[in-house]
Formats: structure tokens, sequence, C-alpha cells
């Protein structure tokens, strides 16, 4: 009975300090409905695995390989391959979000490999440099510069863009596809001085996208979000690398005029969806989309443990977006297309087990409807899910 008793008496005080500590830090583990296991894929489609964090040190890196393997396996036919998405972080790292981290350049990246392995064939695997790429080693894996890249019915990409000094041009024949990813490499635009040519090609490509027919629709791949919604929003204590107004103009300009139905994104290290980011940006720039944008954020594939407790903190989030699915497990995302609708995954590694949240968003939505006079809006974490005229 003493024993019994010393164990409860010690475990109590541990529950409420663990109570306490969170209570003061605010601590979150997501938003959103997350159930164990994943729905069979819809048919037809071609599957994009988007890994972000993909080189950081962490206990996740097994699992997650493995999970990788069989999700591009399971994707994979004789007539359709898969493609794989780094975006940022890539390299083999520590602490991707701190200035000066030390990458370990002789140290393993299992995520990275496991990538490298499922994916030998041309046009199945790109990546964008992000901050833990900066001024290191980035590794196995060479960058993708800001191009677009067509994805077709057999699942492979092709680059649609030449650019050289002259400008960018996009080829008018290229066959029909799915959906074009524009492929933005911003590092050149953060850094400033270290490539004013590569500025200068993201202006001119986002022209050239600009001018194409809507015949296919276009999805941003960025290594930052275009809005984020934790450690690098707007308002957090990291500093707001991933807002809106943070954008090249181009890209503000072009996003602001529907030229893009979604966005994908890595950057902050959690997992992330939303389904329009409207209202994010009315918060954060007080600018009005001319049609709905969806963003996926997946930048947390291994989960490192520096600095996971602040990260983790809603006190130390961004205030303008609050998104419908979110959660600061280890894992990534799936975007799976088939030329009207994406159907995206979000798999997060739980206790020894995976869990997944499903969210289908239109590859071409309707245009925003008409706006009377601007309602308040509220900064998160008080942000409302819905306006509050509809509230119960």
């Amino acid at each position: 009975m003493s024993g019994g008793g010393s164990r409860t008496s010690s475990a109590r005080p541990r529950r409420l300090l663990l109570a306490l500590a969170c209570g003061l830090s605010g601590c979150a583990l997501g938003h959103g409905e997350f159930r164990r296991g994943a729905p069979p894929p819809p048919g037809d489609t071609v599957a994009i695995v988007v890994l972000g964090g993909a080189g950081a040190h962490g206990p996740a890196a097994g699992p997650t390989s493995a999970r990788v393997t069989e999700v591009i396996d399971a994707a994979r036919t004789a007539e359709r391959d898969a493609i794989v998405l780094l975006p940022g972080d890539y390299a083999p790292h520590r602490r991707a979000r701190r200035r000066g981290a030390r990458a370990d350049r002789g140290a393993a990246a299992p995520v990275v490999d496991a990538a490298i392995a499922a994916t030998p064939r041309v046009g199945t695997r790109f990546a964008l440099p992000g901050w833990a790429e900066r001024g290191h080693d980035r590794g196995k894996i060479a960058p993708t510069a800001s191009s677009v890249v067509r994805v077709g019915a057999d699942g492979r990409g092709t680059t649609i863009s030449r650019c050289d000094a002259a400008g960018c041009r996009i080829d008018a024949d290229a066959p029909p596809g799915l959906v074009d990813l524009v492929l933005l490499d911003l590092e050149p635009w953060r850094v400033p001085g270290k490539d004013d040519t590569a500025v200068r090609r993201i202006d001119a490509l986002l022209d050239a996208v600009a001018g194409m027919p809507d015949a296919v629709p276009r999805v941003l791949v960025v290594s930052m979000p275009i809005e984020g919604a934790f450690e690098a929003g707007q308002g957090a204590q990291f500093g707001p690398a991933a807002t809106f107004h943070a954008l090249p103009p181009s890209v503000q300009r072009h996003l602001a005029a529907g030229v893009f139905v979604g966005v994908i994104a890595g950057g902050e290290r959690s997992l992330h969806l939303t389904a329009d980011l409207t209202e994010a940006i009315q918060r954060s720039d007080r600018v009005w989309l001319r049609a709905p944008v969806w963003q996926v954020v997946s930048g947390n594939a291994n989960n490192p443990t520096a600095g996971r407790v602040l990260r983790r903190s809603v006190w130390n989030g961004g205030v303008a977006l609050r998104p419908e699915r979110s959660t600061f497990r280890p894992g990534f995302a799936v975007v799976r297309v088939d030329g009207t609708t994406a159907t995206i995954d979000l798999l997060a590694r739980r206790r020894g087990h995976w869990e997944s949240a499903r969210v289908a968003l239109p590859l071409r939505p309707a245009p925003a409807p008409a706006r009377g006079p601007t309602r308040a809006l509220d900064f998160c974490p008080r942000c409302q899910d819905k306006p509050a005229g509809e509230r119960p």
C-alpha cells in the first residue's frame, strides 16, 4: 500500500508541473480532426509527396522513411510514377530555423535517402532550398531552379519553361497535363544582394506564367508558406518570415490576381492545411484575393527536438492564420491530383501509429464573391472559424 501511495504521490507533482507549464506556455498539439490509419487513395490520380524538413535530425526519421517508401510504392504503377517535392531544409541539419545553424555534412538524412531511392527516374523529384541550405552543403540533392513543371497523367514532371538573359518563355506546344507546379526559389529575394539575376528570373517567369492559357491549373511551390500559422507567421516570436507582405512584389501581384489555385510549402515545423487564405492575407496585409487560394504546409518530416516546446506554444505562433487542419506531430503531406480536384492527406505519426486528415479542394475554384463592407477580423488565436454573424 505504501509503495502504491508513494508512486501516486510522486506522479501527481509531475502532472501538476506539466499542466502549469502548458498553461503558461500555451501548449498546442494541433487543430481539426485526425483519424487513426489512412483512407484508401482515390483512383486515377497522381500522387505528389511533400517532404519538408526531411534533413532534420529527429526521432521520426526511421518511421517516416518507411512510410514514404510505402506511399510511393502504392501510388506507383507500371503506367504511372509518383512525384516527390522537397520544399526546403533537406540538407542534414539540427535547427533549420536558426541563423548560423551548423549542418552535419557527414550525417545521414534517412528521409532524403528514402525519397532518392523511391524516385530514380527523371522528372519525379524536385527540391527548393530553405533555411538549412543557406551557406551549407546541400547534401545529395541539387536544388531546382525557378521553373514551371507540368505534371502529366503518367506521374512525370516535365519542365515547360525556359529562361535566359532575354526573359522566360513557356513551351506552347507542351502536351496537356493535370497541374502545373510553379517552383520558385525565393532565397535570392530573402538574402539581398545574393543573386540579382535570380530575382529578375522570378519576375520574368511569373509574367510568362500569367500569360499562359488557363487550360491547366497552376499551383505555387515555395520553401516558406505564403502565410505562416506558427513560428514563421505574422507576429511570431521567431520573426515573420512567412507573410504575404514579405514576398516579392511580383509574387504578391500574381497571387492577388488569381493566377494560382493553391500553394505547397515547407518552412514551418508542422503540418497544416488551409482551404482559403483570403482572410489570413486580409489580416496580415489588407489585400483581397480575386479567387480562393488553398495552402498545404509540410515541414516536419523528422520532428527534431531542438526548440520543440517553444515552437508548439500558441503564444509564440502567428496571429493571421488558423488552419482548418494542423498538427505538430512528425509526418508529411500527399497531394493527389486528377485535373479537377486536389485530394490532400496529412499523415502524422502519433505514439507509434499513423493518423491522417483528408480534405478535397478544387483545382478550378470559382471566383471570390463580391464583398460588401469589410467586417472586423479578429487576430488569432482568438479568430473564429465562422463570422460573428453566423455563430450560434
